[in-house]
């Protein structure tokens, strides 16, 4: 007997298959863990139905329960047409050593068990996406993780489509079917989108992970694969690398070549935003208690160091290629990172000097202070529980046509959103309900792929990188990074897959706001209340995006 729930098939009585010795196949929602050890999902399900908007793809999770050295082709058709072996991914698990902190960082940090993890560590996760090369796999352990993506060139027009998968070992054969159904709602191109989005990339690392040399014909070619990817997850915004300015023999200059290559690659991609580097800092000791900040290029204080004519120099560098290669509507700048209390009067007095000398740049900071700041600031970044608990301010803000956009880093911890590994992936979702919901602009998170000392694919917890960090120090599962080095470029992750999710339902959201008010809050409270408080069955989600994508789409379709 088959059973259906909110949009989704499956069949029990399959899992008998396995009590028999035989191998068995079972279709997984990419937005429920999997292990590669251990896996308790209400039945092996051989039927899965989902529901998509045009304007992006489609994907599904496999499951192979077989025994090591055990191989098998994997393939299939959609609409009886066969399917691309470049659409078919092998899943890759990577550790948790540690679970994250009911705060922040991990447990051990204030010895307080978090009881809003999915798994105590240690444990092994799948999360990077790696293509597969040809169809035939080899089991590595107890349950083998394939992701099959149907690309949006295959979902052209709005309908349901049938994808038959198949697994074929030596005297086995089991079968799924993945029903994509795609409405007539659309997801607009990168270029278009109005959710604000950035990950900070790290571009040594990208150097160092595929033996790049800076500048040179390879490495551009490397970094277009990485934008793709970003573009991919619908990243919107690039920070700018700061050695393409450089300080020497008294003289302050800027190495216009590489920088306008360099932005035209994510330009072309259909990135919005350029977001020029830090100026200033606390200095090399990240002194907090100092007031006076200091240029991060030159090192020299801002008042008593000769700092002021640096930022002259610098800023005017700036503005003028920004002006000589159309980017004036999309400059941002970074003053300084988190500026506090105590440096609030030097980072306002550097706001009025860059304002002063490029007139219309919009100035973008995570900030840790927020009385002290009004009115420097352009693009407010607080963290999701700063903005939470002071939804008012940041409201007001908002209502004097500047921007919020929320960040996540090491904090904050226990149930609130983040990305980290020993989480839930709708948590990366609810960050483009939590948009829509609270109607802020966008989410900023300092990892990209910044590894730090760590193998990304054999460590996920790392030591706090500053000097004065603690033994206890540590930075949780996956914070630093959220895409991973494959041999030939990038490798996504089913994390960074679950933010795109999120942040494509947001633009149905917005559209939806628009034509039905009522509807829209009626939707989003049905999943989404708030950063703390939302649900974790991925099944109510579905039911919530299936009637989102219908409610948005065009009468008629």
């Amino acid at each position: 007997m088959k059973f259906r729930l909110a949009g989704l098939a499956f069949l029990p009585l399959l899992a008998a298959a396995s009590l028999y010795g035989q191998p068995s196949l079972r279709l997984v929602d990419p937005l429920e863990p999997v292990y590669p050890d251990s896996n308790s999902l209400p039945g092996y399900i051989s039927e899965i139905e989902m529901y998509f908007p045009l304007g992006t793809g489609a994907d599904v999770h496999v499951l192979i329960d077989a025994p090591a050295g055990v191989s098998f082709s994997i393939s299939g058709t959609i609409d009886g047409r066969e399917i691309p072996p470049g659409w078919w991914s092998r899943l890759i698990d990577v550790p948790v050593e540690q679970n994250t902190g009911l705060d922040s960082r991990t447990e051990i940090f204030t010895h307080r068990k978090n009881p809003f993890v999915i798994r105590r560590a240690p444990f092994r996760i799948y999360d990077v996406i790696q293509p597969l090369s040809a169809n035939r796999v080899t089991a590595r352990g107890k349950f083998t993780a394939l992701r099959l993506d149907v690309p949006e060139a295959a979902l052209r027009k709005p309908g349901t489509y049938t994808i038959e998968i198949s697994a074929v070992g030596k005297e086995w054969k089991q079968r799924g079917t993945f029903r994509a159904v795609v409405t007539g709602a659309r997801v607009p191109p990168l270029s278009e989108s109005t959710f604000f989005y950035s990950n900070w990339f790290n571009p040594g690392q990208m150097e160092a992970k595929h033996s790049l040399i800076r500048w040179s014909e390879a490495w551009f070619t490397m970094l277009d694969r990485y934008a793709a990817l970003m573009a991919h997850g619908r990243q919107s915004s690039i920070m700018i690398p700061a050695e393409l300015m450089s300080s020497g023999d008294g003289r302050i200059t800027l190495d216009d070549g590489n920088l306008a290559r360099f932005v035209g690659t994510f330009r072309k991609r259909g990135f919005r935003y350029v977001e020029a580097p830090m100026l200033m800092y606390r200095g090399d000791n990240d002194d907090w208690s100092d007031p006076e900040l200091k240029v991060i290029l030159t090192k020299r204080r801002y008042y008593t160091g000769g700092g002021k004519k640096d930022v002259d120099t610098i800023v005017a560098i700036m503005r003028d290629f920004a002006a000589e290669n159309g980017l004036n509507g999309c400059w941002l700048q970074h003053v300084s990172d988190e500026p506090g209390a105590v440096q609030a009067a030097c980072y306002r007095d550097v706001v009025r000097q860059v304002r002063s000398i490029f007139p219309g740049v919009r100035i973008m900071d995570a900030i840790s202070d927020r009385d002290s700041l009004v009115g420097a600031v352009d693009f407010w970044c607080p963290t999701i529980d700063d903005y939470q608990l002071h939804e008012p301010f940041f409201n007001g803000r908002q209502a004097r046509n500047e921007k919020v956009i929320v960040y996540t880093c090491l904090v904050p911890g226990g149930k609130w959103l983040n990305r980290l590994l020993d989480q839930e992936r709708l948590r990366e979702v609810y960050f483009g309900w939590g948009a829509a919901h609270f109607g802020t602009s966008g989410y900023l998170h300092w990892g990209l792929n910044q590894y730090v000392v760590s193998d990304p694919f054999a460590q996920s917890v790392v030591h706090h990188p500053s000097p004065a960090a603690g033994p206890d120090n540590f930075l949780p599962a996956g914070d630093t990074h959220i895409i991973y080095p494959g041999p030939d470029g990038p490798l996504s992750s089913i994390r960074f897959e679950a933010v795109r999710t999120g942040i494509e339902d947001y633009e149905i959201l917005e559209l939806l706001k628009k034509d039905d008010s009522r509807k829209f809050d009626a939707l989003i409270r049905e999943v989404f209340r708030d950063y703390t408080d939302y649900s974790t069955d991925v099944r109510a989600y579905r039911r919530a995006r299936k009637e989102l994508l219908e409610a948005a789409a065009p009468t008629g379709q």
